[in-house]
Parts: C-alpha cells; sequence; structure tokens
C-alpha cells in the first residue's frame, strides 16, 4: 500500500467573499495568514508543491500556526490581487496578518528549512508583540527591544511604528550611530535632509564607513535621496529638489558621475511633475553641454524611448524629433536613428516623413533581425495611417 505524502492543506482562493472568509477565520483562530501566490507555468511553484510542501516539519508547524492560502496570481481574481499586492514575480509567499495587512514577503523559491524558519521567527515576533508594548508603555523597554518593537509594528501598526521610530531617534547621541541597526532604522524612518541625523553622517562620513563599510553608508545616502527626490515630485518642492541634487548625490556618487546624476535626478522631477519646458531645457543643456559627439547617438535614443513611453503628447513627440534630427544631423547612416525617427514621425501623423526614413532604415539594415524591425515599424504606421 502506498504511503501517503505529507501535504499543507491550502485554501483555493477565487473571489473575493472567499478571500474575506480566510481573514475571518483567522481573526477568529488567531493566527496568521500564510499566502502562496503562483502561476500554473513557474516551475519553481511547482517546486514548491513538490519538495517544501511536504516536509512533514513544515506541514506540522504551518497547519498549526497560520491559515494557508492558495492564489492562481493569473486567474480573474488573482490577478487583480496579485497587482493590490504588488507582486511582480514568482512564487510569491506572503505573511499577513488577520487585518487583511501584509508583515513579510518572500520573493522566489526557498528550501524547507528556510521557510520553517521564516514561519517561527514570524510567529515569534506576533507573540512578543503584546509584551514588547507594554514594556513600551511602560518605559521599561530596553533599546534593542524598542528596535524589535519598531520592526514589528512596521508590518502590523505603520503609524504607531513611524511615531515610536521618531521618539527613539529623538534620543540618539553619538556613539548609537556606531549600530548598524540604528543606520538601518534612520534609513527607514528619519531621512530628511535637515535632519539631526544625515546631518551627522554626512559630516562623521570617514567613520561611518569606517564603523559600516561604504556599502552600507552609500545604501543609507541612496535611501536618502530616493525618498527626498520622491517627496519632492509628490510636493512639486524646488527646494527640496535642489537640496538632494546638491547635498545628497554628492556623497554617495562619483565625481565624474555627478552630471549625469544631476541631469537624470532633475529630469525625472520635471517629467513627473509634467512640467516639460523645465524637462526639455535639462535635456538639451545635458546633451549639448555634457555629451561628446559620439555619445549623443544613444542619449536621444533613450530620451526618445522614455518619451515614447511615458509622455507621448504632440509637444513632447515634436521635442524628441528635434532631439534624433541632432543625432541624425551627426551620423545619417546610423540604422536605429533612422528608425525610431521615422516611427516618431508615424506618432505625429507624418506619413510620409515616416515612410521615407523607414526606407532609408531598410536599406541601411545589416542582418535579417533589422529587416523584421523595420518592417515591423512599417507595419505599426501603417496602421496609424488606416486608424
Amino acid at each position: 500500500m502506498a504511503q501517503l505524502v505529507p501535504q499543507i492543506e491550502f485554501i483555493e482562493v477565487e473571489n473575493s467573499k472567499q478571500w474575506q472568509a480566510v481573514f475571518e477565520q483567522a481573526k477568529a483562530e488567531n493566527k496568521l495568514v500564510f499566502v502562496d501566490a503562483y502561476t500554473d507555468w513557474c516551475s519553481y511553484c511547482h517546486k514548491l508543491d513538490k519538495e517544501v510542501y511536504t516536509e512533514q516539519s513544515v506541514v506540522d508547524y504551518y497547519s498549526e500556526n497560520f491559515i494557508n492560502v492558495k492564489f492562481d496570481a493569473e486567474s480573474e481574481f488573482g490577478y487583480p490581487k496579485a497587482q493590490q499586492l504588488s507582486i511582480t514575480g514568482y512564487p510569491t509567499m506572503l505573511f499577513m496578518t488577520a487585518s487583511d495587512q501584509v508583515f513579510k514577503v518572500i520573493d522566489g523559491f526557498v528550501p524547507a528549512e528556510a521557510l520553517l524558519a521564516y514561519g517561527k521567527d514570524i510567529s515569534r515576533m506576533i507573540k512578543a508583540l503584546p509584551e514588547l508594548e507594554a514594556k513600551f508603555d511602560s518605559g521599561l523597554i530596553t533599546s534593542d527591544e524598542q528596535l524589535e518593537l519598531i520592526s514589528i509594528l512596521e508590518g502590523t501598526d505603520e503609524i504607531k511604528a513611524k511615531s515610536i521610530a521618531k521618539n527613539y531617534v529623538s534620543k540618539l547621541k553619538e556613539v548609537d550611530f556606531l549600530s548598524i541597526q540604528n543606520i538601518w532604522l534612520l534609513a527607514r524612518h528619519q531621512n530628511q535632509i535637515d535632519g539631526y541625523p544625515f546631518l551627522y553622517i554626512t559630516s562623521h562620513k570617514a567613520l561611518m564607513i569606517e564603523t559600516h563599510g561604504v556599502n552600507e553608508v552609500n545604501d543609507y545616502m541612496s535611501t536618502v535621496y530616493n525618498d527626498n527626490l520622491q517627496l519632492a515630485i509628490k510636493y512639486g518642492d524646488d527646494e527640496l529638489l535642489e537640496s538632494v541634487v546638491s547635498q545628497v548625490l554628492p556623497e554617495f556618487v562619483e565625481k565624474d558621475q555627478l552630471p549625469s546624476a544631476r541631469y537624470s535626478t532633475k529630469s525625472v522631477y520635471y517629467a513627473q511633475r509634467a512640467d516639460f519646458d523645465s524637462y526639455k531645457m535639462e535635456v538639451n543643456a545635458y546633451m549639448n553641454n555634457h555629451l561628446s559627439r559620439d555619445n549623443k547617438a544613444d542619449f536621444a535614443l533613450s530620451t526618445t524611448y522614455d518619451i515614447i513611453e511615458n509622455y507621448a503628447s504632440d509637444e513632447m513627440l515634436l521635442f524628441s524629433t528635434q532631439l534624433l534630427q541632432q543625432a541624425l544631423d551627426i551620423d545619417a547612416k546610423n540604422f536605429e536613428l533612422n528608425s525610431i525617427f521615422g516611427y516618431t514621425k508615424g506618432l505625429m501623423g507624418d506619413y510620409k516623413a515616416a515612410d521615407k526614413y523607414l526606407e532609408i532604415a531598410k536599406t541601411l539594415a545589416n542582418d535579417e533581425e533589422e529587416q523584421e524591425i523595420v518592417q515591423s515599424l512599417l507595419d505599426a504606421v501603417q496602421v496609424m495611417r488606416e486608424g
């Protein structure tokens, strides 16, 4: 008689009502929810099913401590749910609270021992939460315990996590900057350019690098850069943009790379803010003042691709053709320049010019692959013309 293989008994969720029922069950049983987002074509998803979810220790622990859920991320229910949960690859596993909040995400395959360790660690943290909160409320919490409390709350109560982190950071002394856990905390919660932590770290950069290593310090600076740039974009804060460019970039970008980094930062800001006059000024200034003659073609192409994909208004398409024309004046026999120039002209409704430059590109094609590229662009322009 064949021996039965142990297996986690997953609830296969196919609609919103079933999803809601899972979390109602989790509340009733005071459990976390373990979610496996899979696709039929994902080989590592099947590997999880065969090698991990059948391991007896994993089956026993997850069956006792979690509500276990699966959903097909390409199903009618699963596709929008995967987007909502910011899932971009498979398999993706999530630990979620009973209030339907993501606590921890695991991207990709992990062996049974690792998944068991994740489950035990997350269960321990959730069980420790009430005691840590009580210690914090009584003022008897240690620094290490406060860091753990913040880490747990980041997955269960982000607002409270930020409040406790702010209180924690306000009490930091200089010696506390020698702890890498504190640097990680600052990157997550306290990275204002005019704040004491950033000012201290930048004014003691050599000590920080000696203590934590250049990669950790650069990671911190990169986080400060990204977070403040996003804030500047969100609120249209030109002064914050200038602070990001003048104060943050030089802290982690090599001197010879600064012009490119400054350009990228400002062009992203102006494009995201739909301030296209300023965007065009930045593009022209960088192309004319910082690029060699040989590099202008690649720059014009990459800028045009970005415009077509993200900002394809009549104004911006016209601007992209102006950039491409400058590059063509330098290299008239560039296959890609002629191809994209023709395609962009088609997007603008100038089909005569589109045909002209795509035919030129056809004569410049070096192989069958390039011939196919031109033909696909000609076909696309024909569709535009007929539409």
